[in-house]
């Protein structure tokens, strides 16, 4: 649902903005986790030919330069090359594959069965966020702030804002601004300037006296 709610019908991230406190998160997570995405192929239907990892651990489109505007035009799905036996590619595509080093007809397909995604570093082929974590975090920020962010003596709920306010995604007025709102903007403690969030927790009167 919430990849439908931020992409095209040819699967494009949109490009205007949309409110959300998740997708962020998602954002950043998407291409981290995605050649640990891959497929079990069946019958091809719901495996998108050129932006899902089936074939290698990448999508096929990573390795072709092609403009944004064609890219939109390509929207087929691996069910395209099969046929009732097994694989049916045209020359030009096997030639291609080959070319990128893909031997696609080792790779196996059940064209009578559904395709089935998989969490590639699960034995069992399942997600689950813990998991996800271990085999991303490699990738993650390791600032100084890290280790004092998730402490188990502190709420979810307060590590949470402060993970939003070191990586400069708490949506304060300037944030919405930059995004394109409009919107007058006032801090509402000491109602002297402009909030953002460097304002709000170091510039601002009423910070500056909790700080000292």
């Amino acid at each position: 649902m919430i990849y439908a709610k931020f992409h095209t019908k040819s699967e494009e991230r949109i490009k205007y903005h949309k409110i959300s406190s998740v997708w962020p998160g998602i954002k950043f997570a998407e291409p981290i986790n995605k050649p640990f995405i891959g497929w079990i192929i069946g019958n091809g239907k719901k495996i998108d030919f050129w932006r899902d990892t089936w074939a290698i651990c990448t999508p096929l489109r990573e390795h072709i330069d092609l403009p944004i505007h064609l890219w939109k035009l390509c929207t087929i799905k691996v069910s395209n090359f099969i046929n009732p036996d097994s694989w049916n590619f045209p020359t030009d595509i096997s030639l291609a594959f080959l070319a990128m080093g893909i031997n696609i007809y080792s790779i196996p397909c059940d064209p009578n069965t559904e395709d089935f995604e998989i969490w590639k570093p699960d034995i069992h082929g399942k997600f689950f966020v813990k998991n996800a974590f271990e085999s991303t975090r490699d990738h993650l920020d390791s600032a100084w702030w890290w280790k004092y962010t998730w402490l188990q003596c502190l709420h979810p709920g307060l590590s949470g804002f402060a993970w939003k306010l070191m990586n400069q995604i708490l949506p304060t007025d300037d944030l919405i601004q930059r995004k394109g709102i409009q919107l007058v903007s006032i801090c509402n403690q000491c109602g002297c300037t402009a909030e953002s969030a460097e304002h709000l927790f170091f510039e601002c009167t009423v910070a500056k006296v909790l700080w000292s």
